[in-house]
């Protein structure tokens, strides 16, 4: 489905940029103009045969420009097709360093994903004009640039992340009340990436010591996970299969809101798992915490229970007479 809705947005997007250049057209002008930008060869353009791709591509691309008709977004006049509108949005500069540095604040992405991701925030995917596109993208690759040359981001393979500063090591055990702070802040600093991978193994060893099979754990956090980060599955001693979704969320204070929780949730459903758990470093607000209570198959998991899971199972810390200190083998510092 999400390739399909990809295939839409860029049938629409080809369309809208044809005529942002030509001004008007007929519609087999449009169609056929707005063709030439998938870059398909001669034989492949002259391929008419109903499981081509050109057809196909003609079909996506049909489907939207109909779609832009009834939405008003393309006018007629007589046999020639143009724009209705042309709208723009105004983007600044520190408006989009803020939400590229909320971004990625838990997960890293491509330039293209971080791209989309401004698009939609801004909104310049829902007008017309193609000029305020080109202008968000002109100035988030600045935004980009300027952000790693600052070290403030670093690029791991292709995808832009947020650099983080290495925790010192804790020699001696401490006291539980010293020790948690000083866990959550290494759970920060480690990264959402980290954190989804934490979270998962700690899923697992939990039901694991619950004497539950666990036969699937996998992280699926990205650009493309819907909103579920971590998908388990387990069976039990009678052999019923459960399927668990689970959302991370490694924060430093802000707190989870009821949005969140209810985006999650209709994810979780759409994937078909039979409970959801939302994980986080903070807190959740208090109506979070209310449409938490209201649904059976989804319980929130905040930074004091966090913790005591981690107690109970013993995963990424050591526990000795003296105190508290980290599993090295799992932290590295």
């Amino acid at each position: 489905m999400r390739n399909t809705n990809k295939m839409q947005k860029k049938a629409t997007n080809a369309i809208i940029r044809y005529l942002s250049i030509n001004q008007s057209a007929t519609r087999t002008e449009l169609i056929e103009g707005a063709l030439l930008t998938y870059g398909l060869s001669k034989s492949e353009l002259e391929n008419f045969s109903p499981k081509s791709k050109s057809s196909l591509l003609r079909s996506y691309l049909s489907t939207a420009l109909n779609s832009l008709i009834i939405k008003g977004d393309i006018k007629r006049e007589g046999e020639r097709y143009m724009l209705a509108k042309d709208e723009v949005v105004i983007i600044r500069e520190d408006e989009c360093e803020e939400e590229i540095l909320k971004m990625l604040e838990c997960n890293a992405y491509t330039k293209e994903d971080i791209f989309e991701r401004l698009e939609e925030h801004f909104g310049t995917d829902k007008t017309l004009s193609l000029k305020d596109d080109y202008s968000l993208r002109t100035i988030a690759g600045g935004v980009l640039a300027s952000l790693v040359s600052s070290d403030t981001l670093e690029i791991v393979g292709s995808k832009y992340a947020k650099k983080r500063e290495k925790c010192t090591k804790l020699d001696t055990p401490l006291p539980e009340n010293e020790f948690k702070p000083i866990f959550f802040k290494q759970l920060f600093l480690m990264g959402g990436r980290f954190f989804e991978s934490f979270v998962a193994n700690l899923l697992e060893k939990y039901y694991t010591l619950k004497g539950q099979m666990v036969v699937y754990c996998d992280i699926t956090g990205g650009s493309d996970d819907g909103g579920i980060d971590v998908v388990l599955e387990t069976v039990d001693y009678l052999g019923f299969v459960e399927k668990f979704a689970a959302q991370t969320k490694c924060r430093d204070r802000a707190h989870i809101t009821e949005k969140e929780v209810r985006e999650f949730y209709g994810a979780m459903i759409a994937s078909g798992a039979t409970r959801g758990i939302y994980v986080t470093t903070t807190y959740f607000h208090e109506s979070a915490e209310d449409f938490i209570d209201s649904v059976s198959d989804l319980v929130g998991i905040d930074g004091h229970k966090l913790f005591e899971l981690v107690k109970k199972t013993g995963y990424g810390i050591k526990i000795s007479s003296g105190g508290y200190t980290f599993d090295t083998t799992i932290f590295a510092g």
